[in-house]
């Protein structure tokens, strides 16, 4: 009898501690970079990080190309000119995450300019702290409070903006009641020797899915990456945003465009 009930409270015990809820110990610094370099496009084409390479926090810096080079050439495996470049190339004043550094290379999360997320190796001499091209601003600071929309999908329109030969950027979702935003700019295919025939004045535009709306523009009077602060003259719906370049030829480059930190009024 006796044997017969500590049998059943055995089996009691033993219930509650199934029914009880189990609890996953905080990921490592391994297992949280590991996460984010599979969850890129291209993460199965690049040697790992060893797990001891693996950073606790993570760091934001920009690409910063050699003067003699028009990109930044990102390697395959954790080795400079390690013969297995990867596509696409880093652009310079690309904001990049390092997860992992090793070898005086730095394991990268980066956007491309057709938005898609990357990582691969690069030489950690190349990343800088600071944006390595020209800043400006559009507009003025308006009066309030805003809170900050950091991180959005976005692709090419896949057609023109109206009245031009130039693609817009469509966004993931529509940011309400935003008050500015920061673009990136920059030319990264020429397709002519005449390079002041590309430079001039850029008009920022914006749409809220059925009205197009100029806000301003910045001077781009050589090639290089740019950062503006957009500044809005209200606080507008935004579903997409697109650059109009004012040149000889402004239907013949290749650019890359990038909006980001967006600021909705509170």
């Amino acid at each position: 009898m006796k044997k017969r009930i500590m049998l059943c409270m055995l089996a009691f015990v033993l219930c509650l501690a199934a029914a009880a809820p189990v609890y996953a110990a905080e990921d490592s610094a391994a297992e949280r970079g590991l996460a984010a370099i599979k969850a890129t496009q291209n993460w199965d084409y690049i040697v790992l990080p060893k797990e001891e390479s693996y950073l606790d926090e993570w760091k934001t810096l920009y690409g910063r190309r050699a003067w003699y080079a028009p990109s930044l050439y990102v390697e395959s495996m954790p080795l400079p000119s390690s013969g297995e470049p990867l596509r696409p190339n880093l652009f310079e004043g690309t904001r990049v995450t390092v997860v992992a550094e090793e070898n005086d290379m730095s394991c990268i999360l980066y956007q491309d300019v057709n938005y898609k997320t990357c990582a691969g190796w690069i030489q950690s001499i190349r990343l800088l702290e600071d944006f390595p091209g020209k800043c400006g601003d559009i507009g003025e600071p308006p009066e309030g409070e805003w809170e900050t929309v950091s991180e959005l999908e976005q692709r090419w329109s896949g057609c023109w903006l109206p009245y031009t030969e130039q693609p817009y950027t469509v966004l993931g979702e529509t940011v309400e009641n935003c008050v500015g935003f920061t673009l990136e700019y920059q030319i990264i295919d020429e397709n002519t020797p005449l390079k002041w025939m590309l430079w001039g004045a850029r008009s920022v535009c914006v749409s809220d899915g059925e009205t197009w709306t100029p806000v301003g523009a910045f001077p781009y009077e050589e090639n290089g990456t740019v950062r503006v602060q957009v500044w809005l003259p209200e606080p507008m719906d935004i579903q997409a945003f697109a650059t109009v370049a004012h040149c000889h030829a402004p239907n013949i480059f290749d650019f890359r465009q990038t909006a980001h930190d967006f600021l909705v009024k509170k």
